[in-house]
């Protein structure tokens, strides 16, 4: 009996991340057309980070204003690429929860009147 609900955990567990990975799939073509926009907030990332290196009193270096500058180049991709994959983690989240929703019936049959 534990084998046998071992095996369907394991199963479930099998078709949550399939239907996880199905939805991520399915919307990446439009984070690739939309990869172009990514360049924009690395850019003003990369002024900002360097900018504000540059404005510090203690010491100016060109090498602390490059450091920023990729430090904020970095976290303004980041924050871009978070920003267009969220309908991918959108669709992979919704086929999560339809599988969710497909084992929970299953477990607990509804029986209509």
């Amino acid at each position: 009996m534990a084998t046998r609900s071992l095996n369907n955990d394991l199963t479930y567990v099998r078709d949550m991340i399939g239907a996880g990975w199905k939805g991520a799939v399915a919307a990446r073509p439009s984070v690739r057309a939309q990869a172009g926009i990514l360049v924009a907030p690395a850019v003003l990332g990369a002024g900002i980070g360097a900018l504000s290196a540059y404005l510090r009193k203690d010491r100016r270096t060109m090498s602390r204003s490059a450091s920023a500058g990729l430090i904020g180049a970095v976290v303004g991709f980041s924050a871009a690429a978070a920003w267009v994959s969220r309908g991918s983690a959108r669709a992979a989240l919704r086929n999560v929860n339809t599988v969710r929703d497909a084992h929970w019936l299953e477990k607990n049959p509804i029986a209509y009147a």
